[in-house]
């Protein structure tokens, strides 16, 4: 594919009105340092205070990065600082043919590679900026915005491509929420601390990831309509609960994120016992049993991973729990209580567990199921320890918080079946002549940055080891 060409900013800053841009002063750097090409590039676009619609129109033709097939793959130029610097996703929807300069390589693309477009110090929005900026496909951030029109909404509500990020903007009209609503990426308003029923039900239209960090109260009809919303719902300033709200929230049908409560009432932990889906309650900190026998109730994913301690009985209902379940434990669990935990027949993460008893893995290790258990909090483990949670037959085993193997630790874990240790980023030639040997299953060692020639030829002749892929090119040889 062809090169691109480096961002103008000489021309762009021409373009830019008579106000003047932010003044970023350049870091000093060591001797020693690398640039950081992403931070300098975000740096750059983030500037911006004030541009009109030719700026906005270079910019976004800059920043778009068609994807062809070559050889019966997808192929992008990973080499371009801009593809390189920012994170970004592919996508089979193509870019418009208007997209600049670029229009006759669009012609023959299959999709693009959506770059993410930070233009979060940006001050004003004038309509014809947002309709050039709406042509961006990636993300786009414009965090810095604190109003926009109604005819603004609706060329940002045109969107496409990847999210649309607005936390800066603290009032909307009815109608800029519908237009937004439309917007089919995830829509971020972190800044909006209020919604009143009309605005929830306009919001309640849009179909992916609705971020509504700041709203720091919800009514009982403004959360009926957010109820109908039908995608990701992040409502993470909501500090209480009540009752009526929780029932509305748990007929919501996606994913249902409420970071901030600390502590349930008995109503609302009832009233959630009936939701069916993916539900995280990641701040709650204490859950009497009462509660726990509530939340038991729940089906699908229940993540608790701010639990400072939990009784006996707590850990027996959860234990009961049907759905995946993520929560918090300490080094200091009692056996009783691991063992209620692990009767859970459902995918199982205990986060906190740092270290690993011999008597601790042989209580996990009998898991049930075929569901999996996930230790990614586990920087320690023996040989011994090791050699018992091998004999683990519930499922995959994640132990992707293990950064180094020693060869004994290795020629224990390597026995189990389907096992994850994407935290190991080094490893010796004899380590991975162990590795090499795994059989019956899948080992995934996705973090592994550094390897020897010989090495990397062991593990990569092996069909079932997962390695970072190639274009990533992240495995480099150690040399002798």
């Amino acid at each position: 594919m062809a090169s691109h060409e480096p961002l103008d900013w000489k021309k762009i800053s021409e373009k830019i009105h008579k106000h003047a841009p932010l003044v970023v002063p350049p870091a000093k750097l060591s001797e020693t340092a690398k640039p950081d090409h992403g931070a300098t590039l975000r740096a750059e676009t983030g500037r911006l205070t004030h541009i009109d619609a030719e700026a906005s129109r270079q910019i976004v033709s800059r920043f778009a990065r068609p994807v062809q097939v070559v050889n019966g793959e997808a192929d992008y130029n990973s080499t371009d600082p801009i593809v390189a610097t920012s994170r970004g996703h592919l996508s089979v929807a193509p870019l418009e043919p208007t997209a600049g300069d670029l229009a006759s390589l669009n012609l023959n693309a299959i999709g693009h590679y959506g770059v993410h477009l930070y233009l979060h110090g940006l001050l004003h929005l004038p309509l014809s900026v947002a309709r050039e900026l709406a042509r961006h496909r990636g993300h786009l951030y414009l965090d810095a915005i604190r109003t926009i029109t109604d005819a603004v909404a609706v060329e940002l509500g045109r969107h496409r491509g990847g999210g649309l990020s607005l936390n800066n903007l603290r009032h909307l009209s009815a109608a800029a929420a519908r237009s937004l609503a439309q917007h089919e990426g995830e829509l971020s308003l972190d800044r909006i601390t209020s919604l009143n029923p009309r605005h929830a039900i306009e919001l309640s239209q849009h179909a992916s990831s609705l971020y509504l960090g700041r709203l720091a109260g919800l009514s009982s009809l403004s959360a009926a309509a957010l109820a109908q919303h039908r995608g990701t719902l992040f409502l993470n300033g909501l500090t209480d609960l009540s009752g009526p709200v929780a029932r509305h929230l748990a007929r919501h049908a996606g994913p249902l994120h409420l970071h901030a409560i600390s502590m349930l009432c008995e109503e609302a932990a009832e009233a959630l016992s009936s939701r069916r889906g993916y539900l995280c309650l990641k701040g709650v900190s204490q859950l009497p049993p009462t509660q726990a026998k509530w939340l038991c109730l729940h089906r699908g994913p229940l993540f608790l991973g701010g639990l400072f301690a939990i009784n006996d009985a707590a850990a027996g209902w959860l234990g009961t729990h049907v759905g995946s379940l993520e929560i918090r434990v300490s080094d200091h669990i009692t056996h009783d209580q691991l063992m209620k935990l692990s009767q859970h027949k459902g995918p199982l993460t205990l986060k906190g567990l740092e270290t690993l008893s011999v008597e601790q893995a042989r209580i996990v290790a009998a898991q049930k199921g075929f569901a999996g258990l996930t230790l990614n909090d586990l920087k320690h483990l023996s040989p011994a320890a090791a050699g018992i949670l091998a004999s683990h037959t519930g499922g995959g085993l994640w132990l992707d918080g293990l950064t180094n193997l020693s060869e004994e630790l290795a020629r224990q874990l390597v026995k189990h079946p389907l096992l994850s240790l994407n935290g190991v980023e080094s490893v010796s030639d004899p380590v991975a002549h162990i590795l090499s040997t795994h059989t019956d299953g899948t080992l995934s060692l996705r973090g592994l940055r550094a390897v020897s020639a010989e090495g990397f030829r062991q593990l990569c002749g092996h069909p079932d080891i997962e390695l970072p892929t190639p274009s990533n090119r992240t495995i480099v040889a150690k040399r002798r």
